[in-house]
């Protein structure tokens, strides 16, 4: 497990990254309540996501400061929502590559079965039916 504290030891606050059964689990915590969890199958892409997390918490919290009398209430809505928007994003890009990959791999598989479909001439074909 990693774990980075963030702020004054009074907020409570800290990311992490985890092995969480046959996958990883990344959160961040404020006053001990987690206002953030992201699951990948993927250690590669937990830990890219830890790292962006990090900084994006750093960047938000020079960005965004409060005092004593600010709501912390608002203040985890605020943080927690932010959090939420950026891992949508990542997501969002993971995503494009790996449409763009599988893409790749049906139109290389495509090309394949036509080859060897005139290789099989014409030899009873069977179908790929659901069975009960």
């Amino acid at each position: 497990m990693t774990k980075k504290h963030f702020g004054p030891k009074s907020l409570n606050c800290w990311s992490y990254c985890t092995a969480e059964g046959e996958g990883w689990e990344v959160g961040f915590h404020f006053q001990g309540k987690p206002l953030f969890v992201g699951n990948f199958i993927h250690k590669k892409e937990a830990t890219h996501w830890y790292r962006t997390m990090n900084t994006e918490i750093t960047k938000f919290s020079m960005r965004y400061t409060f005092g004593p009398k600010f709501p912390v209430s608002f203040f985890k809505k605020f943080i927690g929502n932010h959090l939420y928007a950026t891992y949508y994003s990542f997501l969002d890009k993971l995503f494009v590559q790996y449409k763009s990959h599988f893409k790749k791999a049906v139109t290389t598989d495509l090309r394949k079965y036509s080859h060897m479909k005139k290789a099989w001439g014409r030899s009873p074909s069977q179908p790929f039916y659901r069975t009960a």
